[in-house]
């Protein structure tokens, strides 16, 4: 066969051709995984962030559950079992309590409560007393597989713990005596059960370092539960360590925050996740979120009273915390060095002070009515009210001056002063109505569903929606003059009352009604 010179020389170029363009697409590939998965995380972080500020929501949520089991009446040994269960992974010694009342409870709950008497100490960091409860004399013969690897669990982390190497030695080789009985106990109970195959399988691929495999049965562990389970939190924890071991750490950070946005919707204080995100939040420089993180893992295990968590958190929670105070104060040196600009800018508009000062008697004229107003204060409950109402006119006037001669003095940031202002206007209208009205919180709360009650913000007393009813109960309905009052477009104000009728218990046409009857 006769091949010519040109064909000789062309096939290179296609090879070479086809290898570029098979590196372009891979680059194009890789690109579009990265953003992908940093838009997931992202995302997951904001559902993260979102979820903390109102954890203590759900903590109390998690407490009132707690409550309303302890106030069940006969208290049978089942129910002070499932008590010291819902402690488990809240209130340390609570929890303990609670499993200690079952002592002499009849088999199998004595033996339930025993071992996971024993979970709880590991997990509180009490090796030494697990193991020497696990081995005393209460113990009941080992039953299932899941109480192997409780064993299991606390023998392997003792000898992660402790500095001896002799001991170290020792506990490792029960944790592995546990761990092989684990196994059999899981193979027998695989053949009725398809959650312990899956955990017999997915144990023997990790045992192999067969990541990949261990991956897929994490996977289907995973499928069986709910995000809104506090075993779908520990699951998602060992998925993320899974990623870690195969290297993929984009997905590794995606896992471990969604454990930790499981523990916090389950109002969950024995933290395993979030602690590892916010080390892991400081690393990439985001500070301000590690050091949230950090400090409501440090509360929770506080609150928990674990001491492995405390000391799990205590050193990189300090060097965050350090590190956001440095950036605080580096900002504070920032503030103080515009505001010194600024002031030196004020000498430039001494006409407009000057102006400011005339304006100053007016507004004197202003604050003497409202001594005047004062001292009508108690008298009736109408006068009281009446009071409120033109404080609340004479105030909003105050404040809308003000912020008109700021203006025109020359404040940049006319909005801004407006808005601080407001908070103080805000601030003195909760002080003041709550004087005369010092249970309207629990009482409005009292009258919205459970699930739709209103927690203020930390340093204020009141929501929005509370003032806004604040100024129906003082017979102030019209929603155009509550949103001249409080500085909102009346057809927010008309959005919030529409929205709390709808969380109403009992008839919403009543709903005003009844609001107006508080403290009558």
């Amino acid at each position: 066969m006769h091949i010519s010179k040109k064909c000789i020389t062309f096939v290179p170029l296609i090879f070479a051709t086809m290898i570029k363009r098979f590196f372009t697409i891979s680059l194009l590939m890789a690109v579009t995984l990265t953003i992908s998965a940093n838009s997931v995380l992202d995302s997951l972080f904001s559902v993260l962030d979102a979820e903390v500020n109102q954890s203590q929501l759900y903590i109390a949520r998690r407490q009132a559950r707690i409550d309303s089991l302890c106030r069940l009446r006969p208290m049978s040994p089942e129910l002070q079992l499932r008590i010291a269960g819902e402690y488990q992974h809240f209130q340390s010694d609570s929890s303990r309590a609670w499993y200690l009342k079952l002592e002499n409870a009849d088999e199998p709950l004595r033996a339930k409560a025993f071992i996971n008497l024993v979970d709880l100490l590991r997990a509180s960091g009490h090796f030494n007393d697990a193991i020497t409860l696990f081995n005393s004399d209460k113990r009941s013969p080992i039953s299932s597989s899941e109480e192997y690897k409780i064993a299991w669990l606390l023998y392997n982390e003792a000898a992660a713990s402790t500095p001896i190497p002799d001991f170290q030695t020792e506990l490792l080789d029960q944790a592995k005596l546990y761990h092989d009985s684990m196994m059999v106990s899981l193979e027998r109970e695989s053949s009725v059960s398809r959650e312990s195959y899956l955990w017999l399988e997915h144990y023997r691929a990790s045992d192999r370092h067969d990541w990949k495999s261990a991956l897929e049965f994490s996977e289907q562990l995973l499928a069986l539960t709910s995000p809104e389970q506090h075993l779908y939190a520990i699951l998602a924890y060992g998925h993320a360590m899974i990623y870690e071991h195969m290297g993929n750490m984009p997905k590794r950070s995606e896992w471990l925050v969604r454990s930790a946005i499981t523990d916090v919707r389950c109002g969950i204080t024995d933290n395993g996740s979030s602690w590892i995100v916010a080390k892991d939040c400081f690393d990439a420089g985001d500070i301000e979120r590690a050091h949230r993180l950090s400090d409501y893992t440090l509360t929770n295990a506080t609150f928990f009273n674990a001491p492995t968590r405390f000391i799990q958190n205590f050193t990189p929670g300090h060097m965050i915390s350090n590190t956001y105070e440095n950036e605080q104060h580096k900002a504070n040196i920032r503030l103080i060095i515009v505001l010194m600009l600024l002031a030196v800018a004020l000498f430039g508009v001494v006409g407009a002070a000057l102006y400011s000062l005339h304006q100053n008697r007016r507004l004197k004229a202003l604050n003497m009515k409202l001594i005047a107003l004062n001292r009508q204060l108690k008298e009736t409950d109408k006068v009281k009210e009446q009071y409120i109402c033109r404080y609340l006119e004479v105030y909003s006037d105050y404040i809308r001056r003000l912020t008109t001669m700021a203006r025109k003095a020359g404040e940049k940031d006319p909005a801004g002063f407006m808005e601080r202002e407001m908070d103080n206007f805000y601030r003195s209208f909760d002080d003041t109505f709550l004087s005369l009205y010092g249970s309207f919180v629990e009482d409005f709360n009292a009258l919205i569903k459970p699930e739709a009650r209103l927690v203020p913000k930390p340093g204020e007393r009141m929501t929005i929606e509370m003032r806004i009813f604040a100024l129906i109960l003082l017979g102030i309905t019209s929603s155009a003059k509550i949103a001249e009052l409080l500085c909102y477009s009346p057809n927010t104000i008309s959005n919030y009352r529409v929205k709390m009728k709808n969380a109403a218990i009992g008839d919403r046409d009543t709903f005003e009604q009844r609001i107006q009857n508080i403290g009558r």
